[in-house]
């Protein structure tokens, strides 16, 4: 996706795989080349940029956060779909003085004229004077889980736990946005997805490789503003849902 009056990165792989790693190394200089002037980026925690002369200084100050941190990043999972691809990890940095291990997901969606926006969700701190980020536009998302997370998130609306559960296995868990893990096998499950509340999830887009399905979508639960979110949904071998990782 390199822009072509660009000069050439250095920086090999699905754009949505590099994306952190060159952040925490500090190559900025190499992944703005590699973006290009047709990209757009959106940050939870530094905001939105949409111009070459606005992206520089967002990864920067991505960056020099990360580095402040102190961060390291481990890959955990990476899925290519027909129009966007999603990249999984974690990062161990230290924020407010306390070590701490971060989930993080980046999106990468190719639209057309080879224009391209990645968004970025991990749990951030309110930043005095950021927008809120605006929703995802709504979608019908084609994938075989589609209608089982449907099913899930609309059983979560009725408060209907029960028939929510009933779309994971036996041994299947959630892993939170702070990465805290949650077991259907000892109950912290269903707990957790009680504890949600009211919940809507408004479907925008999905990349799925046959294993796993991440759905990106506008979330909404009672006295929250509308924000955008992404939802990995690891298959098991039943065809439910084994493993399923949030981020928002």
């Amino acid at each position: 996706m390199t822009d072509e009056r660009s000069p050439p990165s250095d920086l090999r792989g699905r754009l949505a795989d590099v994306f952190v790693p060159a952040l925490v190394t500090g190559a900025v200089d190499a992944l703005s080349r590699r973006l290009g002037n047709r990209a757009t980026i959106d940050d939870p925690r530094h905001g939105r940029a949409t111009s070459l002369a606005s992206i520089e200084p967002l990864l920067a100050r991505i960056a020099s956060y990360f580095a402040e941190g102190h961060a390291t990043y481990e890959h955990v999972c990476s899925t290519t779909g027909i129009d966007r691809d999603a990249s999984e990890g974690r990062l161990a940095m230290t924020i407010g003085g306390e070590a701490q291990s971060v989930p993080i997901a980046i999106v990468a969606e190719r639209r057309r004229l080879r224009e391209i926006e990645l968004r970025v969700y991990y749990e951030a701190e309110a930043v005095e004077g950021r927008k809120p980020r605006s929703p995802l536009l709504p979608v019908d998302v084609d994938t075989p889980l589609a209608s089982l997370v449907e099913s899930i998130v609309d059983s979560l609306r009725r408060s209907a736990l029960e028939r929510a559960l009933a779309g994971f296995e036996e041994a299947a868990r959630v892993v939170d946005p702070r990465g805290r893990v949650h077991s259907k096998a000892d109950g912290t499950l269903g707990v957790y997805l009680s504890d949600l509340g009211d919940l809507d999830l408004q479907l925008a887009g999905a990349a799925d490789d046959g294993r796993t399905a991440c759905l990106e979508g506008t979330i909404e639960r009672r006295g929250e503003a509308p924000a955008p979110a992404m939802f990995a949904f690891q298959r098991g071998d039943s065809g439910l849902v084994r493993e399923l990782r949030l981020y928002w």
